[in-house]
């Protein structure tokens, strides 16, 4: 099956196994982010368990496949990215499982070819392939006919485009011109030009967005999907670091949209998905303005310690996440 059906195949059957296979990692995350949404997000971190690579022991992955849930009905075990051929005994050990599985137990294979290989015939495929661009315009067609959403449908193509056919991109920039758009604007390729960016400022603002709702999992998997695609960790922080600029900028200056832009170096749609992130975050969040400017402060002293060589790209990263994670913005 196709990774977008399963939200709609949950609602009558939730299979033991499932393997997700493809190349598009936006499309993986999507289809983990249904799977997440099984599990009450109160209780997701006690609830979740991840095997990644191929120096992970067999023998604990079934392990942990054997412990029921502690807190509500389910609980998933996700293995990701391991290719290495089993032996005989770690076949059989696979083949001992799924005769015996956990009840509310649900095992994810992410491109695990040889375990599925395994135990194939109890296996649900997930096809996390990218897709060709009508599969794309198509998709993006259905979500606006759902949501009543007026467009130009000659310009539904460019979405895709501008996004390089990373589903996870393309979904995260749908619901930006839906929220945008409203009931009462067409989206048309005015609109798309003003709201989809195409460089890795989107990435890194999706990436603030989902630390600020709580969602690490998709933040840090934003953060995976740049890194693979070859942006080095100190363009990831120097755009943190300038978007984070940005959103103080606007928090503490006077002025209108034009201004604002001309200042910021940004448009006008970046400019209203910002401040309306900002907003929320500013309900939710206690002390949101001191947070953001404790943020500044930090990552501009993470950049100048890696520039001056007290530290590395990658720890300069991994400082910022830890940061940013650690100051809980979602609360």
């Amino acid at each position: 099956m196709q990774a977008l059906q399963l939200k709609q195949t949950f609602k009558t059957n939730i299979s033991d196994i499932y393997a997700l296979t493809g190349d598009d990692e936006g499309m993986i995350l999507f289809a983990l982010e249904k799977f997440y949404a099984l599990i009450p997000a109160d209780t997701r971190e006690y609830c979740v368990q991840k095997f990644e690579g191929n120096d992970i022991v067999q023998d604990d992955v079934i392990a942990s496949l054997s412990y029921p849930s502690m807190f509500g009905d389910r609980r998933l075990v996700i293995v990701k990215d391991f290719n290495k051929k089993l032996t005989m005994a770690e076949t059989e050990k696979w083949l001992d499982y799924v005769d015996n599985t956990v009840e509310g137990n649900i095992l994810i294979l992410v491109n695990c070819p040889t375990i599925k290989n395994a135990i194939n015939q109890y296996v649900v495929d997930v096809d996390c392939n990218k897709m060709g661009l009508i599969d794309y315009v198509n998709y993006i067609q259905t979500l606006f006919n759902f949501y009543k959403v007026k467009y130009d449908k000659s310009a539904l193509s460019e979405i895709v485009n501008r996004c390089n056919k990373d589903f996870g991109k393309i979904n995260n920039e749908v619901n930006k011109l839906m929220i945008y758009a409203g009931s009462e604007i067409e989206i048309d390729r005015q609109v798309i030009d003003y709201i989809v960016a195409t460089d890795t400022e989107t990435q890194v603002f999706e990436f603030i967005y989902a630390i600020q709702d709580g969602r690490y999992d998709k933040a840090m998997g934003i953060i995976g999907v740049l890194l693979s695609r070859g942006d080095k960790p100190s363009m990831i922080l120097a755009t943190i670091t300038l978007t984070f600029k940005r959103m103080f900028a606007i928090m503490t200056n006077e002025g209108d949209e034009d201004f604002l832009c001309e200042r910021l170096g940004m448009k006008k749609g970046a400019l209203f998905m910002t401040k309306k992130k900002i907003d929320e975050a500013k309900r939710r969040v206690s002390g949101f303005l001191t947070k953001l400017k404790d943020a500044v402060y930090y990552l501009y002293q993470l950049e100048y310690d890696f520039k001056s060589g007290k530290i590395s790209q990658d720890s300069a990263l991994d400082l910022a996440i830890t940061h940013l994670m650690g100051k809980t913005y979602a609360k």
